[in-house]
């Protein structure tokens, strides 16, 4: 069981000891992941490219997210990691820059509606926010673990490039 653990702790890179006790109360919970695809199909917005735009949200606020799990979080920040890179794809395939700093050395002048209303650019702003929020929300329960050892492993899983 310890084997099963550890090996599972290594592909979440969830800390260990969260997983021990997940499993120990019974709380194991199965990892869903997105269909596997050969190609390069995912990173590309082929709706908006027939001219469907669709409606998206808001970014998650850090008070939603301080009701998830530790899992929850960790399936949110890699969808969210996804759309950013689909989004990022986008937003290079039109010339749109990411940001004011990228907009003003492309020499486009800050406020130009095509590109301050790309819904891409939108997008990619709330997808942002959820990412900077869910790190926050991680980092406050990290600070808040009494067990230094759970809380070095937190903060590494944390701050894993």
């Amino acid at each position: 069981m310890q084997r099963l653990v550890a090996a599972t702790a290594c592909r979440l890179r969830t800390p260990l000891s969260i997983l021990e006790s997940s499993i120990a109360a019974g709380g194991v919970r199965l990892l869903h992941t997105s269909r596997p695809s050969a190609d390069l199909r995912e990173f590309f917005d082929w709706p908006s490219r027939d001219g469907n735009s669709e409606a998206y949200g808001r970014g998650w606020k850090v008070e939603e997210l301080r009701l998830k799990s530790w899992q929850d979080l960790h399936k949110l920040w890699y969808v969210s990691v996804k759309e950013r890179n689909l989004l990022l794809t986008e937003m290079s395939w039109k010339r749109i820059p990411k940001d004011a700093e990228h907009q003003v050395a492309r020499g486009i002048p800050v406020g130009a509606a095509s590109v301050e209303e790309d819904p891409h650019r939108l997008r990619y702003h709330e997808v942002q926010t959820t990412l900077r929020h869910i790190r926050q929300v991680l980092e406050e329960r990290a600070a808040a673990e009494l067990v230094p050892q759970l809380r070095r492993e937190m903060l590494e899983v944390i701050n894993a490039r």
